[in-house]
């Protein structure tokens, strides 16, 4: 695709270098041309960006009302599981207490485990209401 935009390049910048070196309204009316079909095609690239980046704040969107609803599942069944714990004599807290160490590590830049990480905060938790 380098040579085809160098190509081009080349092509629009040989338009304007015969148009200027002899100017006359035929040549000045072929470089408008030439200007209005670079208009149009920056136009449409524009369109194209504008419908991706819309795209893109759809997904995003998307992923941070599933992120809220984890966030909401997770504070719900946190706040249940703390309620629940003493009174099954502790048994699950100790299952719960058990998983994190053998989730995996978070891989580098923040691609964890979500399950690990739930597991880890749900620990962490119990771990600071038992003590």
């Amino acid at each position: 695709m380098g040579d085809e935009r160098k190509e081009l390049e080349d092509a629009v910048m040989d338009e304007f270098e015969w148009a200027l070196q002899d100017p006359n309204s035929e040549k000045i009316r072929q470089l408008g041309e030439v200007v209005s079909i670079i208009t149009t095609k920056l136009i449409e690239a524009i369109d194209e960006l504008q419908g991706t980046v819309n795209q893109l704040q759809t997904q995003v969107s998307g992923f941070e009302s599933k992120i809220d609803s984890l966030q909401s599942r997770i504070a719900s069944g946190a706040a249940v599981s703390a309620g629940d714990s003493p009174a099954e004599g502790g048994e699950p807290i100790a299952t719960i207490a058990k998983a994190p160490e053998a989730a995996p590590p978070p891989a580098a830049g923040g691609g964890g485990s979500m399950m690990g990480e739930l597991k880890q905060l749900l620990a962490a938790r119990r771990k600071k209401a038992d003590g």
